[in-house]
């Protein structure tokens, strides 16, 4: 059995959660210290399957700028984020880019869409 303190970002209040089970098999035994059911659905997400919004920037050709900020549409799992950032290393874009454009669809294969968060004119 495995027991993880969580610290929830869902309110202001940051409870310190602690989880016990085994993340492997997706169980949970106990969860105790969250004060609101955000706050322990959100531990219990975090102990089994922790995803995180990737956010970084790309390169681009033949605009001002020699960078775009891009991030994911959608969380992505946490154990993808330093894979996922050698993908965005090899992207290169070009021509006008507006916020919420999307840069790649269903990057690397977790139904998230790689978007613009910044603009290239």
């Amino acid at each position: 059995m495995v027991t993880k303190d969580i610290i929830c970002i869902t309110c202001p209040q940051g409870c310190i959660i602690k989880v016990s089970g085994d993340p492997a098999k997706g169980e949970i035994a106990s969860c105790e210290g969250y004060k609101c059911k955000r706050g322990k659905v959100y531990a219990e997400n975090e102990f089994v399957h922790p995803v995180r919004i990737l956010t970084s920037s790309v390169k681009t050709c033949g605009a001002a700028v020699p960078l775009v900020a891009v991030r994911t549409s959608a969380p992505i799992p946490k154990e993808m984020q330093m894979e996922a950032m050698e993908e965005v290393k090899k992207i290169t874009v070009s021509g006008k880019i507006a916020p919420g454009d999307v840069i790649v669809e269903n990057f690397m294969g977790t139904g998230a869409n790689l978007v613009a968060s910044g603009s290239i004119e």
